[in-house]
């Protein structure tokens, strides 16, 4: 079962973890929240587990740091400033955390006789 101790766990294993532990434990709490819920709306609960709750985490924070999380969130999907532009696509979830579950496609290898 994913609880916000068992993904702060983990994530101590992992590296560039930095910013995530720079908070105080009760933002620490609302990353994981956030990152769960978002989980659980895309996913069934049964395959969330400690290592995509925490690779949310991760790439949410990131968002927020990088302040396009905010322009995401209100929709838009194209952003341009002096010549820069940058375009948003797919629902703010991780990919990597999409590729542990849903998979990605594989080309099927055979022989040709």
């Amino acid at each position: 079962m994913v609880t916000d101790l068992t993904v702060k766990l983990y994530m101590m294993k992992l590296s560039n973890t930095d910013g995530f532990f720079a908070l105080d434990s009760l933002e620490q709490d609302k990353a994981i929240f956030s990152a769960f819920e978002l989980l659980k709306d895309n996913f069934p609960v049964e395959k969330l587990t400690d290592r995509v709750v925490a690779l949310q985490v991760l790439y949410m924070l990131e968002g927020e740091g990088e302040e396009f999380a905010m322009l995401k969130r209100q929709g838009v999907k194209s952003y341009s400033v002096k010549g820069i532009s940058v375009t948003f696509n797919g629902s703010g979830i991780s990919p990597d955390v999409i590729g542990i579950l849903v998979g990605t496609p594989r080309a099927a290898i055979g022989r040709l006789i």
